[in-house]
Order: structure tokens, then C-alpha cells, then sequence
């Protein structure tokens, strides 16, 4: 188990994306820990790997992750039919229903070019999504959604990793407090949440003009606009930070924001995953009334949801004002995290999930849920080498863009090629000519 890409007998879990970044860590990566946890032969790739026949051909469950479908895709379903395969979708975001376009928010979607290739991708992933036996979602809303396509539905939340865990633990242990100001935090992965910051600007006004200790820091590509008045000097804008960093950043925040538009399809769908990261360090977070926050957090006890203006000032300020309500909040959103988010817990959520999946498509369960598995998990939580989990830094970096250009040319064509080269390259030249704001 020490090796995170080993393989093993013809019963392996072959996890596929066709992204990169934090969604195919969370989905893929993680997964592949959980898969570990419970003794599951195992292998990740990406959908770009030349040598993917040969993992898929030594498969019982491949598991796709936002692939697209193309002559390649169709090529690995016709195998998966011919072996007897199950193929399940893991869906983490709506990204498959192409009349929920009009609900993302991203600038470069000004682009006539970038909108009619996200489209088509979206397209794309239904056409996947449909020609799987089962699927596998984030969230409560996303699993209702797919269910209108007749698939059946299991819904397997995001966990922290064991990497994730240290790391948090490490800076948490090394922090640096500073009694003199309290900063507000609000961390964005993607440049899609001006919208969903905008709901909650009004409050950071005034908490940052009535509160003079108070302090706003923003990380990653989110516009905050220019019309702060007096208190923008208390705003810090830092760049976008890789997620090994992003721990130590998050400690610094006394208040973690997750702000999220309500009657937004995409907004919906999101997961929890903000206050799983700041409740790593302690941070308490005050977030929209989604339904996935609502899982997540009971308001007043491990952290607030707010519905409105009026609510996101009363919270804000509660947590401005009083230190001890801020530290027992992020004490029992940790407590809450580790309870309910360790890969352990998901890891038997999934054992049971894969088993009632075989169960009703093969008529038998994938792995027995012995009793001695099931004591093996139990005793995990308490001796586990961390290190024999941690993801390998190069293969997150891998495919290369040159392989992704590849794989576009040859199963997309030299069109799709070119169009995406031009985003890459309008994308690096936004910071001197900006999309325009209105769709």
C-alpha cells in the first residue's frame, strides 16, 4: 500500500479524469486514498495516458471524472461493454447540463470562442454521463439532477486527504497570533465566484468602516471591484496559491467567508469544501444557506449561515467582537471535520457504496464487508503511515500542455486544437485586456 499507483489483480478500480487541478483531487486523488484505506486494488490516470487500454483491460470499475466524450472515449465504452465493466461517473459539479450555462461566471466566457467550446464540453460530458450504469455525486442537489437522466445516484461527499490533514496541522501548530486586527478570509480556486462575492460585499463594508481592527484578505482570481471608499486600504488582494500553501494563508484568517448566490444552479451544486479547509485550521466559517453548508455546518454551534444582508453583518460582527466565540466555533469545526470528513469515514462510505453498486449490476458486492475490514478501518484511525498516501507532486502535474495538445488533435481535431490554444493564450493576456463585465 506504501506505493500510490501500484496495481494489482483484474478486480482494480481504474479512477479517470479529464481534468486537473483541485476537482481531480478531490475526486480522483482522494478517492484513490479512500480505495487504499479499504484494500482495493487501484490506479489513477488521466484520460490522456497512451497506455490507458492496457490499465482499462485489467479492470472491473472505472470511474470516470469530467471526461468528455470523443472517438477515444467511445472506443474505451465499447471495451468496458465487451468486459463486462461497470462504469460509474463521478460528478462534482454541473458541468453536464448545457441549459445551465447561463448560471456560470466567468469573464472569459465574453469570449464567443471559449462559451461555444464549454458548450460542447458540456455536451460532451452528458454524452459520458449517459453511457455509465450508475454515478457517484458531491452533493444532495447535483445527485437530483442526475437522477432526471434515469441514472442511479450515490452520493459520496469530498474529504480532506491525509496530506491535507498534516499539513494543516503543522501550521496550525505553528501560528502566529495577532490580537491587534482581525482579518476576514475569502479564498476562490476559479475566476467563477464574482458574483458570489459580490452578495456579501456590502457587509465587509461596513464591518471594515465601523470595526477598525477588522482586515480583508482575498486569494485567487476574484474581482473585488474598485469602489471600497475609505476602507480599501484594508483590503489585501494575493494571488492565487498552490494547495500544499494555501494552510498556512488560511491560518492567519480569524473569520473564513463562503459566499455563494442562492437561486444559482451552479452556486447549488458546489460542495462544502471551504469550511472543511479553514475548520482543518480552526478558522470558523460563516457561509451561504446552500444545502451542502447546511449539511455541513449546524449555524451557531460550528459556524453560521447566512440568508441575507442583514445576517451576514449580525454574523460578521458576532465574530468580529468576541475571540472566544471565534476560537470554540473553529474548535467544533474541526471536531466536526474530523468526525464526519476524514478519509477514513469515507473511505467506509465507500466500500458500502461500490458494494451496493456490484451488488445490484453484478448481483454480487465488489469487496466483502467483513468484520475484519471493517476492524482494519477502525484501527486505521488511530496508526496510519500518512506518507505511504501522499499524492506524488509530478503526476498532479501531469498531463503537460503539450500532452493535452496532443490528445486534442488526434481524437478532437486540429479545430478544437486551435481553438484552445487561442483561450490559453487570451486567457494570459486578460490582465492587460480584460474581458468585458457584461454577458
Amino acid at each position: 500500500m506504501s506505493n500510490l499507483f501500484w496495481q494489482s489483480d483484474n478486480r482494480k478500480v481504474l479512477t479517470l479524469s479529464g481534468a486537473k487541478g483541485d476537482t481531480r483531487r478531490y475526486r480522483s486523488f482522494h478517492l484513490l486514498e479512500q480505495l487504499q484505506f479499504i484494500g482495493a486494488p487501484c490506479v489513477t490516470s488521466h484520460i490522456s495516458n497512451r497506455k490507458l487500454l492496457e490499465e482499462l483491460d485489467r479492470s472491473a470499475i472505472v470511474i470516470f471524472h469530467r471526461v468528455s466524450f470523443d472517438k477515444y472515449v467511445e472506443r474505451l465504452f465499447e471495451m468496458i461493454r465487451s468486459r463486462g465493466i461497470l462504469a460509474i461517473a463521478d460528478v462534482d459539479d454541473l458541468i453536464f447540463d448545457p441549459s445551465a450555462f447561463e448560471w456560470i461566471d466567468s469573464p472569459d466566457f465574453q469570449d464567443p470562442f471559449r462559451s461555444a467550446l464549454y458548450k460542447e464540453d458540456m455536451r460532451r460530458n452528458r454524452m459520458v454521463l449517459e453511457r455509465c450504469n450508475a454515478a457517484i455525486v458531491s452533493t444532495e442537489f447535483l445527485g437530483r439532477q442526475v437522477r432526471l437522466l434515469g441514472l442511479p445516484v450515490w452520493t459520496h461527499r469530498n474529504a480532506f486527504s491525509l496530506e491535507m490533514l498534516e499539513i494543516s496541522e503543522n501550521v496550525f501548530l505553528k501560528r502566529q497570533i495577532n490580537k491587534e486586527k482581525i482579518v476576514i478570509g475569502y479564498a476562490s480556486g476559479t475566476p467563477t465566484h464574482d458574483r458570489d462575492f459580490a452578495i456579501v460585499k456590502p457587509a465587509l463594508k461596513y464591518i471594515l468602516h465601523n470595526y477598525p481592527q477588522s482586515e480583508l484578505h482575498i486569494y485567487g482570481p476574484v474581482d473585488a471591484g474598485r469602489d471600497w471608499g475609505v476602507v480599501e486600504n484594508k483590503i489585501k488582494i494575493h494571488k492565487l496559491v498552490p494547495w500544499r500553501e494555501l494552510p498556512k494563508f488560511l491560518v492567519q484568517f480569524n473569520i473564513n467567508i463562503a459566499p455563494l448566490v442562492m437561486d444559482n444552479s451552479f452556486g447549488k451544486s458546489k460542495s462544502e469544501i471551504k469550511y472543511v479547509e479553514a475548520s482543518l485550521v480552526r478558522v470558523p466559517t460563516i457561509a451561504s444557506s446552500t444545502e451542502a453548508y447546511e449539511f455541513a455546518i449546524q449555524s451557531g454551534v460550528n459556524g453560521f449561515l447566512a440568508n441575507n444582508e442583514q445576517e451576514w453583518v449580525e454574523f460578521l460582527s458576532q465574530l468580529v467582537e468576541q475571540e472566544e466565540t471565534r476560537q470554540s466555533m473553529g474548535l467544533k469545526a474541526y471536531e466536526d471535520v474530523m468526525n464526519r470528513y476524514h478519509p477514513i469515514r469515507r473511505a467506509k462510505e465507500l466500500l458500502e457504496t461500490l458494494n451496493q453498486i456490484h451488488q445490484q449490476y453484478k448481483g454480487v458486492s465488489f469487496l466483502p464487508n467483513t468484520p475484519e475490514r471493517q476492524a482494519e478501518l477502525c484501527s486505521l484511525s488511530n496508526h496510519v503511515s500518512r506518507r505511504g498516501f501522499y499524492i506524488d507532486p509530478i503526476i498532479e502535474q501531469k498531463p503537460t500542455l503539450f500532452q493535452r495538445g496532443l490528445y486534442s488533435i488526434r481524437y478532437r481535431g486540429i479545430l478544437t486544437l486551435v481553438i484552445q490554444c487561442y483561450i490559453f493564450i487570451r486567457r494570459l493576456l486578460a490582465p492587460w485586456f480584460p474581458f468585458r463585465k457584461n454577458r
